[in-house]
């Protein structure tokens, strides 16, 4: 088809199109500008009929079927509508279509819809079958009153045949008119087209030679008009077309000697999982053959972790990051983020060997726990001593024994802070083996209470505890998940002025994800809180937002640092909220077992 006739059948479709729609739009209003004139035209003379019977009706007690009738049908003979006059108890005294006997059979008219209308708003229009006729009308009744009292109701109506012929009139002009129009804008748009389609024959041309690689043809512009300025900005938009590809290749080349001299490995997959670039890192990374492009990633290296951060990435359409440990490298610790390219067109891929780092990790967690338990034989032989020297019953001066108590005290603080170090470092190393069994948070209270009751009376603190036994079962090392409730709880009691209040519960909290629903417990106290700019601190080690304080209560900076690895060995994890003066809430949250 060319685009002469495309352009003839547009111009004539959207024109028959409009004049369609201007068809349907003008019928439906002109329809309702008929009707409502015709309803105007029966309330009109419902008006005037009801002010002629005002003047004509006699008495209500000298009504009689043959005096009423008449005067009704006089009023009829001036136009096209039925007249009714119905008494005030449903009588019709007088009808145009009805005389004599069959209008004194007429049976009750006052639970006739209009005229039920007519009692409740003054005014009663339907459109409805007449049981009297069998013709369908359009009535029209207004309530006739004499000195404030009802004497009965006038009623008009038209036939519905009457209006529809009017209507089908009114429609077969606008299709008279829409035929006229069509044919006019048939012959219109072939003449027009014509002198359209010619100079865009001519430019389809250049087009064809610039496409087959003749950037530098120009198109002749012989005109100043639309179509000459189009050809002007054409020749112009050539032009820097070949000047963005020559910038797009030095881009390239630029681009291509980053990618190949990075350290870190780069690789383009499309939405198939099919490989199509790789720079030389990501090459020797995953050991990948010369010709990788356009293969599957899984079957050229077989990295399970890699093809399941891939799969995360695809299915919730964000970033997705993991650390990975490379099959064809020994030892080989890599950091893999995978980005969703634009347009959903592939992934990105950028692996980042951190084996030096983590190894540098390693050292420094074994240096802190050699140093640690290294510290820790001197502080028992100090420890000791100075219990030996405090049971002592020998005589000594009230200074020498303050002096034993301070080194008691001080071997103490260190000897709880080296046992903290040391757990911390094999939470962070992973050397713990939990010893997970089913566990319902409840049947902590008792230990919990048997930790701080002697605390809580001296203090005069209150401590709610609010963790029913139907909230369902979680995995936990016991014995090492008391530490997170006693390390929590003490934290709390720390910061709480005397006499203030401390309160315990957890609820279930439904996950976005098929993973299992959490149980979320909060430990919440009425002490002074946690500034904002430090609240993203708490959880580091030796970190105190009050040194002083913590420092003269004994703390050693390790507890919620410790507490949040107990949780994250459990797949758990730990946050809070807080505001100055207004106390602190700590949350922590656990998968729970299915129902089964």
């Amino acid at each position: 088809m060319t685009i002469r006739t495309q352009l003839t059948l547009s111009y004539i479709g959207i024109v028959l199109l409009v004049l369609f729609a201007m068809g349907l739009f003008l019928s439906s209003a002109l329809r309702g500008v008929l009707s409502d004139r015709i309803t105007d035209e029966l309330e009109v003379q419902a008006a005037l009929t009801r002010e002629f019977l005002l003047v004509e009706l006699p008495e209500t007690d000298r009504f009689s079927h043959k005096l009423i009738d008449g005067l009704v049908d006089r009023l009829g003979e001036t136009g096209k509508v039925r007249l009714t006059f119905i008494g005030k108890d449903g009588t019709v005294w007088g009808d145009t279509e009805r005389d004599g006997v069959s209008l004194i059979e007429m049976n009750d008219h006052l639970s006739r819809p209009e005229v039920q209308k007519a009692i409740m708003h003054g005014y009663g229009m339907t459109e409805r079958e007449s049981a009297t006729t069998q013709t369908e009308y359009r009535y029209f009744t207004l309530p006739i009153e004499r000195d404030g009292e009802s004497i009965g109701f006038c009623r008009v109506a038209m036939p519905m045949e009457t209006i529809n012929t009017a209507l089908s009139n009114q429609r077969r002009m606008l299709l008279y008119a829409t035929i006229a129009g069509s044919v006019l804008a048939i012959i219109f748009g072939i003449l027009s087209t014509g002198a359209i389609v010619k100079p865009i024959r001519r430019l389809t041309q250049i087009t064809q030679s610039i496409a087959a690689g003749e950037t530098t043809s120009k198109v002749e512009v012989k005109s100043n008009n639309e179509l000459g300025q189009l050809l002007k900005n054409f020749n112009l938009m050539t032009d820097r077309v070949q000047k963005q590809i020559d910038n797009i290749s030095v881009e390239n080349q630029r681009l291509e000697s980053i990618l190949n001299n990075m350290n870190e490995g780069v690789l383009l997959v499309n939405n198939a999982s099919e490989m199509t670039y790789a720079n030389p890192a990501a090459i020797d990374m995953l050991n990948l053959p010369a010709m990788y492009a356009g293969k599957a990633l899984i079957e050229i290296n077989r990295i399970p972790e890699l093809q399941a951060l891939l799969s995360e990435s695809e299915q919730t359409s964000s970033v997705a990051f993991a650390e990975i440990r490379l099959a064809n490298l020994q030892e080989s610790e890599s950091e893999v983020t995978i980005v969703p390219v634009a347009a959903k067109s592939g992934y990105v891929i950028v692996i980042h060997d951190v084996s030096h780092v983590r190894q540098l990790e390693r050292i420094r967690a074994d240096f802190v726990a050699n140093v640690s338990h290294e510290l820790r034989t001197p502080l028992t032989t100090i420890q000791g001593y100075a219990e030996t020297l405090l049971s002592s019953e020998s005589k000594k001066s009230k200074k020498r024994k303050d002096f034993i108590v301070k080194i008691l005290n001080h071997s103490n603080r260190l000897s709880r802070l080296v046992s903290d170090l040391l757990e911390l470092a094999r939470l962070e190393s992973g050397d713990v083996e939990l010893k997970v069994a089913p566990c319902h948070f409840s049947t902590f209270y008792e230990q919990i209470m048997d930790v701080f009751e002697p605390v809580l009376e001296e203090s005069e603190l209150v401590l709610k505890w609010d963790i029913p036994d139907e909230l369902p079962q979680v995995n936990v090392d016991r014995q090492l998940f008391m530490q997170v409730f006693v390390n929590l709880i003490d934290n709390a009691i720390k910061y709480t002025p005397d006499g203030g209040e401390i309160e315990i519960s957890a609820n279930i909290h439904p996950t976005n994800t098929e993973s299992a629903d959490e149980l979320v417990v909060h430990i919440k106290d009425s002490g002074i809180g946690i500034p904002l700019e430090s609240q993203s601190r708490v959880f580091e080690r030796f970190y105190r937002v009050d040194t002083g304080r913590a420092r003269k209560m004994g703390g050693t900076g390790l507890g919620l640092a410790i507490a949040k690895h107990i949780l994250l060995r459990h797949n758990g994890r730990i946050w809070l909220e807080s505001e100055l003066g207004q106390g602190t809430v700590f949350y922590f949250a656990l998968p729970v077992l299915p129902a089964d």
